[in-house]
């Protein structure tokens, strides 16, 4: 007895989420570790124009993309194939949808590819009326293609706009002889798309998305970190123009590692509303970081603005050298922040007690240099320039600690809403529990 297509589908469906699973925690951890210690211990045979070449391709091929493509590219022959085996008029249409739905995380891929398929169902419905009323004619074209976008729109599909009006028209790409039996395969198999494409999503990024905001997160305190280092290093040691507007540029450049925070964090919201194993309490955590690191690229990028006016106006007072040791211990204080931000599941009362150290040699730093400027410097240009500098280094010391009230302001409030999944699970879980213990004390 032949088996059905549908069972087929349905078993190559969980195979392919099974294997999801065992690549992302078993297999990608083991391949990475191999692929370290054999790059260890090839790399020293190999000749060194082959090493640069391979270090420069590697330099421009962003990973995340390259992984993008080609989970992208796998999501589109599974689509099809299965799409094939339910005998699907709109096999196309699935390996399209499968693409357009591979994200960094499946809430992603689920989230938008709903939008699309509501998009579609709506697009679908509107072309086949007005297909009906108008006939094949460029009103009805421009008709559905106005309306698919508006649908998109509606639906804050953003660049996805464009698949509505496209899926639309391409429903109706065989004119009248269009069914609607034909009409509704193509939603099945758009359907079909967006589920491979959330069942592979999480091969993307290789993290969820509380990793990824920790990730994203930790970065960019390490960028805080390495610019607040040169900073040190040049106000010790001397610098120029030039240097001063590659510090400044570098500073403007923290706000697009800023957007990729709040991406991710932002991801991380959308995610625990509706996840069985991300808890509302450890997201709230990320977003006190991200407010703290969101204040310290103000402060580092004031830094780096001073420093750049001392060396581009003229005759204006220049940085006094005592500042430098101040900057680099701000710059510790960040290095040791990213550290802690890395591995959220380690334990942390370790890197914790090193920050608060470092905090503490932080303003010590602070009261040193406070004093040496004060007792040397006489210019008040001069003094006014460290003044500056030693406050925006106190609001770093402050946030990094957490003791900044600045931190507070605009801070969101919790007020009546739905509660998220990772609440009410447990509160279910009370209630069961108490339902079934006096039945089983009754026996």
């Amino acid at each position: 007895m032949p088996e059905s297509p549908i069972a087929i589908v349905a078993a190559s469906l969980m195979l392919c989420a099974l294997a999801v699973v065992v690549l992302r925690r078993k297999v990608k951890p083991v391949v990475e570790a191999a692929g370290r210690d054999l790059l260890v211990r090839v790399e020293p045979h190999v000749p060194e124009g082959v090493l640069r070449v391979a270090r420069r391709w590697y330099d421009r091929i962003d990973p995340a993309t390259a992984r993008s493509i080609l989970v992208a590219a796998i999501a589109a022959g599974i689509a099809w194939s299965l799409a094939s085996t339910l005998h699907l008029v709109g096999a196309v249409t699935a390996s399209i949808s499968a693409i357009l739905s591979v994200h960094l995380s499946s809430h992603a891929s689920v989230r938008d590819g709903t939008k699309r398929l509501i998009g579609t169902l709506a697009g679908v419905g509107g072309a086949v009326g007005v297909w009906g009323v108008f006939g094949p004619s460029p009103v009805s074209i421009a008709v559905i293609a106005g309306c698919g976008l508006i649908v998109g729109r509606v639906l804050r599909l953003g660049d996805g706009s464009v698949t509505v009006p496209a899926t639309s028209l391409g429903v109706l790409v065989a004119g009248s002889a269009a069914a609607e039996t034909h009409v509704w395969e193509r939603v099945g198999a758009t359907a079909l798309g967006i589920v491979v494409g959330a069942i592979l999503s999480p091969l993307v990024g290789g993290m969820t998305p509380l990793e990824r905001a920790h990730s994203k997160l930790a970065h960019l305190s390490t960028e805080i970190a390495r610019l607040l280092g040169d900073l040190g290093t040049g106000a010790a040691r001397g610098y120029g123009r030039d240097q001063a507007a590659q510090w400044l540029a570098r500073s403007r450049e923290l706000g697009e590692t800023l957007g990729e925070a709040v991406d991710a964090v932002e991801d991380l919201d959308r995610q625990a509303r509706w996840s069985l194993t991300t808890p509302l309490t450890e997201v709230a955590p990320v977003h006190h970081t991200f407010r703290v690191l969101e204040h310290g690229v103000q402060q580092v990028n004031s830094v780096a603005r001073s420093m750049f006016d001392a060396a581009a106006a003229p005759h204006c007072p220049g940085v006094p050298d005592d500042i430098g040791p101040l900057l680099t211990a701000a710059s510790e204080a960040f290095a040791a922040h990213a550290t802690l931000e890395t591995d959220p599941g380690a334990d942390t009362t370790q890197d914790a007690g090193e920050l608060e150290d470092l905090l503490d040699g932080l303003r010590e730093a602070r009261r040193q240099t406070l004093h040496k400027v004060r007792t040397r410097i006489d210019d008040t240009g001069v003094l006014v320039l460290a003044g500056s500098i030693i406050t925006d280094i106190d609001r770093m010391a402050g946030s990094l600690e957490r003791s900044a009230p600045a931190l507070t302001v605009g801070e969101r409030e919790k007020g009546p809403g739905i509660p998220a999944v990772s609440e009410v699970v447990p509160v279910v879980r009370s209630f069961w529990e108490k339902a079934v213990t006096p039945k089983a004390d009754d026996r």
